[in-house]
């Protein structure tokens, strides 16, 4: 049998509760004071019966499913931490539950779900005077105190009150049905469009035929139908009234929500209003399209994304007129003048941060950031960074949108001073290059590097004067810069350097590769398992041909937890690091997160070899507990690790303390 009838398809969402008496009245009451009705109220239980046997429902993928429905939407279940003062209200809540429930249930594809609520409750009376038939726990209290504040004695009342002895009980019975399936969805265009537009339309309102009939669903299918007007110069199309057709015999829902295209809009004149400080010329370098063009909504989304990027300001936002014309004739085209309104925020930034290890003892960053130069959103940074081991002082310049779009011009000079148990340097680098974007997620960065430094070590003092050009590839596909809880990301750098060290002629390449995965274990991301792996080598006639800062080593809070800076590998005569040709390191977390604290036990490894690639079997092990505060500004890490197969010379413990994952 083939029945028509009218569905609703909505998507639930959570109702919020009814304000209490005193926030009616916007104040308190003035004589009591305080709320009357703030007792405690009567706490309940809760039974499921309908989805398996007694309260406890089957242990199926699908019944779990719908309890989940039931208690993401009947108040008796949100709302069992705020208990009602008497039995009636409970049945109240109760009662109104009951439509809750069936539309969460409807919106899942059960349109033949039903719910049954009810509340088991054992009372005692107390008895005097009966007002309205029913007393609650409210009424007594309020009773009381108004007969204490006029010096009376209580008034006796009564009422059936629930018996403490004997929770209520609110029983739901559900009765879910079949799950209907999505036989066709159908969006019929009036008037009618070209015939490759009404098959695009068709196709994206087809696109969850076949599975649940969900409200979401028929919902999202809708959206993607007019999604792809949107695209071809018909942004101001709507939906008109939705019919669905239930198929009682075969479990099976028909839709059909016929669309309304609107006018055929192109791209009128671009104005810009709002800017002081920023160049209009700026602004518009991010447009993309020409007057004439069909208009579509996802383009001025992604300009107003792009210009909302730049951090210049606190609200920016590029549309068309809310509606088209009243008076445009019947197939007139709509020149849409685009509006790019914009409101500048403040370009100069003063950032600092502090840092701890028992390597590095404390370290102090701060920083001074200017992001609108001249105008054009250059962004021009001093910054300090000063711990014990290393103090450094620079400044870099970007120059973004430099010929293309997605391509920066990027400039950097520093000096900086290091002394730890490997070498001692003083030393100027001088940066510039370019880094583009290749595509959302890799990113590639080219240019060229000088170097000049004095480097001591082992009592010896060596000058070195480098050309370099450094080229990094990298991919990113995480959720965060500092918790990132899914994704992978990965990096690649060769970097082939020449010039003089020690007065002689010297050349080698560096090749570092870096990787990370994040593995959440539920929905939420609270539970994830963390993986990290590096290999790097130097190609060099010897590792006596390479400075000191320019060789490869292990150790440390970035590297490997457990050893000091630097100190996994090879040793000197006084048990200091030579560094390497080659390293490779491994890391494990597993980050548990408890609200807004988070505990993360770790293991590390690595090795550093004077060859490349050799002595594997000296590899360094490191094990520790690290703790997590989540913080607006990103997590603050505290990490206690201790080396496992320890040397003499190696600590018994490390502390480090920092913003962000280790990894």
């Amino acid at each position: 049998m083939l029945c028509t009838v009218l569905v609703g398809i909505s998507a639930c969402s959570t109702l919020k509760e009814a304000p209490g008496i005193n926030q009616l009245f916007g104040e308190e009451d003035p004589i009591l004071g305080a709320d009357p009705t703030a007792v405690a109220g009567i706490d309940y239980e809760i039974a499921v019966q309908g989805l398996g046997v007694g309260d406890t429902p089957d242990e199926t993928a699908e019944n779990l499913r719908v309890l989940e429905i039931v208690k993401g939407q009947a108040r008796v279940y949100k709302l069992q931490d705020k208990p009602p003062p008497s039995i009636a209200l409970l049945k109240r809540r109760a009662a109104a539950d009951i439509d809750l429930v069936e539309r969460a249930l409807k919106s899942e594809g059960y349109y033949e779900g039903s719910a049954v609520i009810s509340v088991d409750a054992e009372a005692k009376s107390i008895p005097g005077a009966e007002i309205d038939g029913e007393t609650t726990n409210a009424e007594i209290k309020a009773q009381t105190l108004a007969d204490e504040i006029n010096d009376e004695e209580p008034e006796p009342i009564f009422g059936d009150i629930a018996d403490p002895d004997t929770p209520p009980v609110v029983n739901i019975f559900v009765r879910k049905g079949p799950r209907y399936s999505l036989a066709r969805q159908l969006t019929p265009i009036e008037p009618d469009v070209a015939p490759d537009v009404a098959e695009r339309v068709r196709t994206a309102a087809a696109k969850n035929v076949g599975g649940p009939a969900q409200g979401v669903a028929v919902v999202d299918a809708e959206q993607a139908a007019l999604g792809e007007l949107n695209k071809i110069g018909r942004p101001y199309a709507k939906k008109g009234k939705r019919r669905a057709r239930a198929n009682f015999d075969y479990d099976t829902l028909e839709v059909a929500t016929p669309l309304i295209p609107g006018p055929f809009t192109v791209y009128g004149d671009t104005t810009v209003t709002g800017l002081t400080t920023v160049e209009e010329a700026y602004i518009r370098d991010f447009i993309t399209w020409q007057r004439g063009e069909p208009v579509s909504r996802g383009t001025l989304r992604d300009a107003q994304r792009a210009l909302s990027s730049t951090r210049l300001f606190d609200s920016i936002t590029v549309e068309i007129p809310s509606e088209p014309p009243t008076d445009l004739a019947e197939g007139e085209t709509f020149y849409a003048p685009i509006m790019i309104a914009a409101e500048e925020g403040k370009h100069r930034t003063i950032s600092g941060g502090v840092s701890y290890s028992t390597t590095d003892g404390p370290g102090v960053t701060a920083k001074w950031e200017h992001r609108n130069l001249r105008g054009q959103n250059e962004q021009l940074t001093l910054e300090a960074d000063v711990d014990l081991v290393r103090q450094s002082i620079g400044a870099s310049f970007v120059k973004p949108r430099y010929g293309k779009p997605n391509r920066d011009l990027i400039a950097g000079i520093e000096v900086f001073h290091e002394d730890d148990d490997a070498f001692e340097i003083f030393g100027t680098t001088a940066t510039l290059g370019f880094e583009e974007q290749l595509t959302p997620n890799l990113a590639a960065t080219l240019g060229l590097g000088l170097e000049a430094a004095r480097t001591k070590e082992d009592n010896q003092t060596r000058d070195s004067y480098l050309f370099g050009i450094p080229a990094t590839l990298t991919y990113d596909k995480t959720d965060s810069l500092l918790d990132p809880t899914e994704g992978v990301r990965a990096s690649a750098g060769v970097a082939p350097w020449g010039g003089v060290f020690d007065g002689e002629e010297t050349g080698f390449v560096v090749v570092d590769l870096n990787g990370s995965t994040y593995l959440p274990f539920d929905r939420k991301h609270l539970y994830v398992l963390a993986l990290r792996a590096r290999a790097a080598t130097v190609f060099a006639e010897s590792r006596d041909r390479v400075p000191a800062n320019r060789r490869l080593y292990a150790g440390g809070g970035g590297s490997v937890r457990g050893y000091e800076n630097q100190a996994v590998g090879p040793l000197d005569s006084d048990d200091d690091p030579l560094g390497g040709l080659s390293a490779a390191e491994f890391a494990a977390e597993m980050r548990l997160r408890f609200g807004n604290i988070g505990v993360v036990p770790f293991v590390d490894a690595g090795l550093v070899s004077e060859e490349v690639f050799s002595g594997f079997d000296q590899l360094r092990y490191g094990a520790g507990l690290g703790l997590r505060y989540y913080s607006p500004v990103g997590p603050i890490r505290v990490d206690v690790a201790v080396p496992l197969n320890k040397r003499d010379r190696d600590p018994n413990f490390q502390f480090y303390i920092s913003i962000g994952q280790a990894f």
